[in-house]
């Protein structure tokens, strides 16, 4: 006799493919894999990243990786061994220096259960993103929820092409977003993808911005 169990995964796999414009785009990979650096998302033993440089917000300054599969002496292509991470809830700045679109494509499996971005303040930069790969409105999306903000905080969303918009709580007078606390346009809107800066005011203490996420949404 042989018995049969069956077996059911909790965990959702999934991909984006993000077409990039030349210049910056700030990037974001919200899917957990072994190894989450540059050498393990971008390898660029092939070339095919040659060129594009990665710089990642480390508090005081940039962190910088070229891909480089001539000059590198790694076997990934990059110059500094592709050791930048683009954990879920990170991001970092992309180079595109090229005249055309590169594609990047990150794969691996959705984060879930409660998941944590630290803030740093007061009046710190942090460079973030969401940790699931969901696009929108970053307050009053149900999976992003960022409902903890102080008054005076920015968020500044790059598009490339189109620049920077500059989101700002403003408690007592504000007329747009959440609970009329954001002044126009009102709340942050970011894609699948992206990241964004978020500057705390001169009084918003370290805080902790919390997503929930679970299969059955």
């Amino acid at each position: 006799m042989m018995a049969q169990t069956n077996v059911y995964s909790l965990n959702i796999v999934g991909y984006v493919n993000l077409s990039l414009p030349p210049g910056f785009s700030m990037i974001a990979c919200q899917f957990q894999t072994t190894n989450n650096t540059i050498a393990s998302l971008l390898n660029d033993a092939s070339g095919v990243y040659d060129g594009i440089q990665i710089y990642k917000w480390n508090g005081t300054g940039f962190s910088l990786d070229t891909g480089d599969s001539a000059l590198s002496p790694y076997a990934n292509g990059w110059d500094n061994n592709g050791v930048i991470t683009l954990n879920p809830g990170e991001a970092a700045w992309l180079k595109n220096p090229r005249t055309t679109n590169v594609n990047v494509v990150f794969l691996g499996t959705v984060p879930s259960g409660t998941l944590s971005v630290s803030v740093k303040g007061p009046g710190a930069f942090n460079m973030i993103s969401s940790p699931v790969p969901v696009a929108g409105d970053v307050v009053t999306n149900p999976i992003m929820n960022l409902t903890n903000y102080g008054n005076g905080d920015k968020v500044y969303v790059y598009n490339n092409p189109g620049g920077f918009t500059t989101y700002t709580v403003d408690i007592p007078l504000g007329s747009e977003g959440y609970q009329s606390q954001w002044d126009a346009p009102g709340d942050p809107q970011v894609n699948v993808g992206q990241g964004f800066w978020y500057l705390t005011s001169k009084t918003t203490s370290s805080f902790t911005w919390t997503e929930n996420f679970s299969v059955s949404q």
